[in-house]
């Protein structure tokens, strides 16, 4: 398969789904959550696979939403805007997609892994979280970071953060929005396993090739009963998520955000 933000693969049975806009830390635009969506439905269909890794190309997993797309509404695919393109429906589209994109992990009949291979904040970290499981280099850094910007944290993680780690936790990371090492997000109980990064991906193909070989059948039949469970209060979360996203946009304290954002500064938050 040929995507514009990824990089598509098949080795040993297993799907290797690379993030791949290096060039902005793997920041998610709208298409490029379309595009996962496509790959995830590849995964599903096609037979030779049995298992598929999440990854990012270079420094980064993700660095979360494009902020660049902030001052064009949270556009769909502002690179397309700039190059004359339709531009897509702002806030709404975003939500539309992130939605569709978590409820097609969860019900994705096969397993899938996050291979966190470094930055993975806000959005990125989300996308992780939603997977079955979750493998960092020793060298990666995590965060909520949604507070950095003065806006909500989306994707389900409201609900999925907490059920992980417990609440008072999640609240701690999801208030402050500090960056924090693979090492302490394996004692949070947050991810599997950390690996040495010169060894990360062949470890976690490893893993992948290792689930590939099982009953996958059986492995999609548990994943989607242990899913099903948590579908009515992921839904609710998204929901709610958005109500308050877009209470959040209309803030004086995201504006803010975002104006320190692209004056590379330190916000100063009102609380208003």
């Amino acid at each position: 398969m040929k995507f514009k933000y990824l990089l598509f693969e098949i080795k040993y049975n297993v799907a290797i789904i690379t993030f791949n806009r290096e060039y902005k830390l793997n920041a998610i635009n709208g298409r490029m959550f379309d595009e996962i969506y496509e790959a995830l439905d590849e995964v599903t269909n096609n037979t030779e696979i049995r298992a598929a890794i999440i990854t990012g190309k270079g420094r980064a997993f993700s660095t979360g939403g494009d902020f660049n797309q902030a001052s064009e509404g949270m556009a769909g695919d502002v690179d397309e805007v700039e190059n004359g393109g339709k531009m897509q429906s702002g806030e709404i589209e975003i939500d539309v997609s992130q939605k569709r994109l978590v409820m097609k992990m969860q019900k994705t009949p096969k397993p899938l892994i996050a291979a966190i291979n470094g930055l993975a904040l806000g959005g990125g970290l989300n996308i992780a979280l939603n997977c079955d499981l979750i493998y960092a280099s020793d060298a990666a850094e995590l965060g909520t970071f949604f507070m950095k910007r003065a806006i909500i944290p989306e994707m389900s993680s409201t609900y999925i953060l907490p059920r992980i780690i417990g609440i008072h936790k999640a609240k701690e990371l999801i208030f402050f929005g500090d960056r924090f090492s693979s090492q302490k997000a394996l004692e949070l109980g947050l991810i599997n396993g950390v690996f040495p990064k010169d060894k990360f991906m062949e470890s976690v193909l490893k893993i992948a090739e290792k689930l590939a070989n099982g009953p996958t059948f059986s492995i999609g039949l548990a994943k989607l009963a242990i899913n099903s469970t948590l579908e009515q209060k992921t839904i609710e979360a998204l929901d709610k998520e958005a109500e308050s996203l877009f209470k959040a946009f209309d803030s004086e304290d995201f504006t803010e955000g975002l104006l320190a954002f692209f004056e590379k500064r330190e916000p100063k938050f009102q609380g208003r």
